[in-house]
């Protein structure tokens, strides 16, 4: 008899769970090789659904590789008057200015005129492109329509010209317009109609010769209308030149913290160039500190050179996280400005030292895939190239030539 309840209680339990076995088979079935097809399909096309509605930055990566490792060309078609402060007519100095005149001047004001054997020798050097920083605004017409000096639009266009012809090319861009940092609201119609004016007398250079950068070094007050700025400009220059790449300056005088400023912008034939002078301490000894200030630059100080690669690594971790593009690309980089002071090679801040800190940015940038330009060839407090003599400050090149 127990042996009897034995065997039907063995059955029951079977049953049982053959039984809840076939319900949870029922509830959650296994799907069949047609429905597992139209699964796998359907995140495909959502997945590349979301990878097309990325932007196409491939125009502007390969502008960025063609840019390359170049040099900035600084203090000549950018100098002008200085608008800190004012005085009467006739009394104009490099030291003041005088409201609303219309200056004549060229690249010359500065004393550091442009010369044609410097587009060969920085060619021959190994340097694949220039950064020509230019100042139009105080010797454009100070209202509608904003006309260009002819003058300084022939002089631009012809170094445009003479760095192609040597398979260079070339970024202008609008700088030291010292009077929308501090009044965006007054001359924000200028700056607009100044683009205008640039994008049409400048359409016909072939786009792989020519990049527009929007604005040099924004700081103060215009950078809470920086990104509307860049913004309109880009739209404006886009009417005559639809296949021009563009580069845009984040705020705070160029740093790439502030690129998310630029989130909004659609355009994707763009480049986010910044500037990168840290240590400030260092490479600015002699601009704004006396040269007995501040530490030399050390190249056994690991803790220095890897804050300038976690520095860098960091602007590109931004950039894939902000601007991320199809492929799995992002908005490409240039560095548009770095460099070391040159105004204290008696306190230590020599050719060979000066060396050790620039090889630490431009092997870290080439790394990471930054285009760069490094401040400047001579005349900037910056110097690279000694004018007098057409010759190399040699421990520099050196260390450029290195990583280029």
């Amino acid at each position: 008899m127990k042996k009897l309840l034995y065997t039907f209680l063995v059955i029951s339990m079977s049953l049982l769970a053959q039984g809840c076995n076939e319900e949870s088979s029922s509830t959650a079935p296994e799907p069949d090789s047609s429905e597992s097809s139209s699964l796998s399909s359907a995140r495909v096309n959502t997945e590349s659904s979301a990878s097309a509605e990325l932007p196409n930055y491939s125009r502007a990566i390969a502008v960025n590789k063609m840019l390359g490792h170049g040099i900035n060309f600084g203090n000549s078609w950018e100098s002008g008057v200085d608008i800190t402060k004012a005085c009467k007519e006739g009394q104009e100095t490099n030291w003041c200015f005088i409201e609303g005149k219309v200056y004549d001047y060229l690249d010359e004001n500065w004393s550091n005129p442009i010369q044609d054997e410097w587009f060969q020798a920085v060619k021959d050097a190994g340097f694949q492109s220039i950064r020509m920083p230019v100042r139009w605004n105080q010797t454009a017409l100070h209202e509608p329509p904003y006309t260009l000096q002819a003058a300084r639009v022939e002089g631009v266009k012809r170094h445009v010209k003479i760095a192609n012809g040597l398979g260079m090319p070339v970024v202008i861009n609008q700088h030291h317009f010292n009077e929308l940092y501090d009044n965006p609201e007054k001359y924000m119609a200028a700056f607009y109609g100044i683009w205008e004016n640039i994008a049409e007398e400048f359409k016909d250079f072939d786009n792989d010769s020519l990049i527009f950068e929007i604005l040099n070094e924004s700081r103060g007050k215009s950078d809470a209308v920086l990104a509307q700025m860049t913004d309109s400009a880009i739209k404006i220059i886009r009417k005559t030149n639809p296949g021009r790449t563009i580069m845009i300056d984040p705020g705070n005088w160029g740093k790439f913290e502030q690129m998310d400023a630029f989130a909004d912008i659609k355009d994707s034939n763009i480049i986010i160039d910044g500037h990168y002078y840290e240590p400030y301490s260092y490479s600015h000894k002699g601009h704004s500190s006396e040269c007995s200030k501040g530490e030399l630059w050390k190249s056994n100080d690991q803790d220095a050179i890897l804050k300038i690669a976690s520095d860098l690594k960091s602007y590109v971790n931004m950039a894939k996280r902000i601007f991320p593009g199809k492929d799995g690309t992002h908005i490409p980089l240039n560095i548009g400005e770095f460099g070391a002071s040159s105004r204290c090679e008696a306190e230590g801040q020599d050719d060979a030292n000066r060396a050790m800190y620039i090889k630490a940015i431009v092997q870290t940038a080439n790394q990471l895939g930054y285009s760069w330009h490094i401040w400047g060839l001579t005349g900037v407090g910056f110097d690279i190239y000694y004018s007098s003599t057409n010759e190399w400050y040699p421990e520099i090149l050196k260390a450029l030539q290195s990583n280029m």
